[in-house]
């Protein structure tokens, strides 16, 4: 391509020129044939005009001869644009820049025209438009395109104006107005495609079309579509439509739609409108026909959001969910739920057996940064029993016996002086109707310090004083139990309970209404009293100290033959003590010994030898102890404690002496390894992470002095294997009770030790084929475009097969596995075991579109599966078909799903009558999988 364009003029009164008119065509013709680029600028000087519509004809233009010397003044001295090779971007506004690969023909008759072939392009500020051919206009400032063949969609004229992308079989355009017309026009939009028989720019934010398709399939020819007569698209973020209907496979959905809106950017993010509902079939016989989800979603604005649904039958079942999310970045966010759901047994009240189950559910979420050192967060969650066992899917949810909430405010000084908290819990067990709420609690420490270190020692080992550590800490705890004795029929709640005594007293029976105290513990600890590099000293003091504003007295009453205990209101404090001396060391063994590539073992041994010691707190020098008859004759009695009924139980009975020993063992192994070139590399493996072994013996005790051993075993030596084991032995003989006796075992002879429980387990994880290894698996092809009537392209057989080479295939295939056994000593009977096997996370592809995905269980013991799960999915290219189900266990169920995979056209395709029942569950309720929150 040469650098300036082959230009030649064609005018309709060629022959009968003189000669000195042929003279000045021939010096025009060497002059624009010999520049090296040919500059066109719009011509900012003629006034505009207003028109209606900029396709229409043109008015009539100046003489031919002056425009020509107009043209020639303008594209000889302005100099404005280049039309080379590429064009080139527009230096300034309303600049022009065209270019053409094979030729450029200008007509000056009565207008301003050329028109550009092969490889056109023309670019202004407004867009650039590219095809085989352009006819521009430049008195009227538009450009015009079409292709020849349609059926090519590589000869298709195409308008890219910045994200917008427009391909057309015609393309006319006013890049002043920025108003356009296009025959056959395809373009992408936020979420999908628009095609249009007939598409009108009226504006850069505004476009009309005629006979308009929109889907989300990426074919030329979409699987499926929404086909209107008239379309609007504003800002390319909403499609305005009339009489539309839906057509699946060409095959047309029999409701047509008067009109109707698609907000393309998604209705979860800035949109407010209606829910979009479904028709609900199951359990036709006992709820009758139904509308699912129907409701509203309101966005409030950038921090707030909202929704509210609601479920309804002909028999009178409904289910009413409003649920809001809020969040102010950096500062707090959270949620609220509110569920209740009514559900009667069969259709008509006076059927046998009627009866109404009501389920009620609140759930509160708040977290909140009040400043870089303190934040508060709750979890609040109310509900009935039976709310999960109707309402959800989830099988841990169904097995929840029991509901929890927490309130928590946590403070740290800026410089890390001391920690401030407060928090309550509050837990509801259903199976025993009990309600425990436990706070508010309250927690403050101080940092630990050195009263006596020296901050300006340069050298030298520091005195044992200045090494002593005290930390401060103290906490408020309060309690409350409700537990009444009518059990779930009881006519008064926990929460009415918790604010009046009398209430609490007439469900319960009990005058232990709210229990509270106050403990604080200083600590007292030195570092090493014995300087080296072999063994550590340490000892510790600690001292606790209890407030409480009730005590206990019990007393024999001999009518009714009975020990009563008697509340005693009244300030009381105890404290209690207990020293401490622990040592420690660590050594090593190293056995050179060539096996292999293994040329060392080393095994680390850490003991540690501790002596604990505190008295008796139940004497009579304390007076935290007391003692009470406990029969008629009064030859039996009982020590008790008179702060075993407060929230701390003050301190504990029974002298300790106490010396505890423990061994921490690991192994490990030296690997030596040369490479091609001989460097020798060696690495550290780890044969056994830990062996641990622990016991106590305590010189106090009356009789079984010495404690069970514990032993811990873990290991990773096979890669990708974890291998964990723990055990428990008694030293001691037992009676024919099956209690021990303080007689050793080895006292018998036969044995040392006896396993009172033990368990071992192992898990694995495998992931084959997901580094490029395994075999890959082709992209299929799909037609662009075919005819759902004739099933003749759908075949049994590839009838490419053994026509080409056989392609890779790569199906990743991922699994964990999780074994796990246990066993534990009934000195009565038989031994308690448990065995089982679970496969989670199975995960592989069957072809490139199938993928299979189960969650296996196998009890050893009872010979039988666990609760499993099973899913199957095939991904349609555009579509998606899902498959799961539980057939075992309590709860069984299965659910399938045909689906867009577009989110903004599968809420209306699935819930089009008829086309819901591409989506079919076994729910007792007939509710998705995915609930109701968002």
């Amino acid at each position: 391509m040469i650098n300036g364009i082959a230009a030649s003029f064609f005018m309709d009164n060629v022959v009968g020129l003189h000669t000195k008119s042929c003279i000045g065509a021939l010096l025009l013709l060497l002059l624009l044939g010999s520049a090296e680029r040919l500059y066109a600028q719009v011509d900012q000087a003629q006034p505009d005009t207003v028109e209606t519509d900029t396709l229409q004809d043109a008015r009539q233009t100046p003489d031919l001869q002056q425009q020509q010397r107009q043209q020639m003044q303008r594209a000889g001295q302005q100099g404005q644009m280049g039309a080379g090779p590429g064009g080139g971007q527009p230096q300034q506004e309303g600049q022009v820049n065209f270019s053409a690969r094979d030729s450029l023909v200008f007509n000056f008759k009565n207008q301003r025209n050329a028109t550009l072939y092969g490889q056109s392009k023309v670019t202004h500020t407004s867009g650039e438009l590219t095809a085989g051919k352009i006819t521009m206009d430049l008195n009227r400032h538009e450009v015009n395109a079409s292709t020849q063949t349609p059926e090519d969609s590589l000869s298709q004229p195409v308008l890219q104006r910045e994200q917008e992308r427009i391909r057309s079989n015609s393309i006319s355009f006013n890049y002043q107005s920025e108003k356009g017309r296009f025959e056959v026009a395809r373009t992408k939009m936020q979420q999908g495609n628009l095609i249009g028989q007939r598409v009108k720019n009226a504006d850069r934010h505004t476009v009309f079309v005629e006979d308009g398709i929109y889907s989300t399939c990426t074919l030329d020819h979409p699987h499926y579509y929404i086909k209107a007569d008239r379309m609007k698209v504003v800002d390319r973020d909403e499609v305005f439509f009339t009489r539309a209907r839906l057509f699946i496979l060409d095959i047309p959905y029999p409701l047509v739609f008067p009109f109707g809106y698609l907000p393309l950017k998604g209705i979860d993010q800035r949109q407010s409108g209606l829910l979009q509902p479904t028709y609900a079939f199951q359990e036709t016989d006992s709820r009758g026909l139904g509308l699912q989800n129907l409701g509203w979603f309101q966005h409030f604005n950038e921090h707030l959001v909202g929704q509210a649904s609601v479920d309804i039958f002909t028999s009178g079942t409904f289910f009413l969910d409003a649920s809001s999310q809020y969040n102010v970045r950096d500062r707090f966010n959270g949620s609220v739920q509110v569920g209740y759901s009514r559900e009667n047994s069969s259709l008509e009240a006076t059927d046998p057996g009627f009866n109404t189950t009501v389920a009620k559910r609140v759930s509160i979420n708040h977290s909140q940064t009040i400043s870089p050192y303190a934040s508060f967060s709750t979890n609040i969650n109310y509900r009935t029993s039976n709310y999960f066992k109707r309402n959800s899917y989830d099988p841990n949810e169904r097995a929840q016996t029991s509901t929890s909430s927490s309130l928590n405010y946590r403070y740290r000084h800026p410089e890390n002086a001391y920690n401030f908290s407060i928090s309550a819990n509050q837990n509801q067990n259903f199976r025993t109707n009990t309600v425990r709420l436990s706070g508010p609690k309250m927690n403050f420490s101080l940092e630990q310090f050195s009263p006596f270190s020296s901050g300006n020692r340069t050298g030298g080992d520091p005195t044992f004083w200045e090494q002593l550590s005290i930390r401060y800490q103290n906490q408020f705890e309060s309690d409350y139990e409700f537990q009444p004795t009518r059990g779930d029929s009881a006519r008064i709640n926990w929460l009415e309970a918790l604010f009046d005594p009398a209430k609490y007293r007439e469900a319960t029976g009990s005058d232990e209404h709210f229990r509270y105290g106050f403990e604080q513990n200083l600590s007292f600890s030195l570092g090493d009293l014995w300087p080296g590099n072999f063994v550590n000293l340490n000892p510790s003091l600690n001292y606790n100290e209890y407030w409480f504003p009730t005590s206990i007295r019990k007393t024999f009453n001999p009518d009714s033959n009975r020990v009563e205990t008697e509340k005693v209101r009244g300030f009381e404090s105890a404290r209690d003590f207990n020293t401490g001396l622990s040592m420690n060391t660590t050594f090593y063994g190293l056995w050179n010994q060539n096996i292999g590539n293994i040329t060392a073992f080393r095994h680390t041994v850490r003991p540690t030898l501790s002596f604990n010691y505190r008295p008796d707190f139940s004497s009579d020098y304390w007076g935290y102890y007391r003692e009470v008859q406990t029969d008629s004759t009064g030859n039996r009695t009982q020590k008790y404690s008179i702060f075993e009924d407060e929230v701390f139980r003050g301190p504990g009975s029974g002298e300790s002496r106490s010396l505890s020993f423990s061994l921490d063992n690991v192994f490990e192994a030296k690997q030596v390894k040369r490479d091609s070139l001989g460097e020798k590399n060696e690495r550290n493996i780890r044969l056994v992470d830990q062996l641990n072994f622990s016991t106590n013996y305590n010189f106090a005790a009356d009789s079984i002095k010495l404690s069970d051993l514990n032993a811990n075993f873990s290991t990773s030596v096979v890669e990708g294997v974890n291998i964990r084991a723990s055990a428990r032995f008694n030293f001691y003989q037992r009676d024919e009770n099956g209690r021990k006796i303080d007689n050793f075992l080895w006292e018998k002879g036969n044995r040392l030790l006896e396993p009172t429980n033990w368990s071992v387990s192992a898990s694995t994880s495998f992931d084959w084929g997901g580094r490029g290894q395994g075999i890959q698996m082709g992209e299929p092809s799909y037609p662009a475009s075919y005819d759902p009537f004739n099933q003749r392209m759908f075949r049994g057989f590839d009838p490419r097969f053994n026509r080409r080479p056989v392609q890779p295939l790569k199906s990743p295939l991922r699994v964990s596995f999780n074994f796990s056994y246990r066993w534990s000593l009934n000195p009565n009977g038989s031994p308690n075991t448990s065995a089982t096997l679970n496969a989670n996370n199975i995960q592989f592809r069957l072809t490139p579109k199938w993928q299979f995905s189960t969650q296996l269980g196998y009890d050893f013991i009872d010979e039988g599966l666990t609760p499993s799960r099973f899913s199957l999915s095939r991904d349609l290219h555009c579509w998606n078909l899902s498959f799961e189900m539980n057939p075992f266990g309590d709860f069984q169920y299965f659910f399938f799903r045909l689906s867009v995979d577009s989110g903004q056209l599968a809420g209306i395709i699935q819930k089009l009558p008829g086309l819901n029942n591409l989506e079919r569950s076994s729910s007792p309720t007939g509710r998705g999988r995915g609930g109701y929150g968002f």
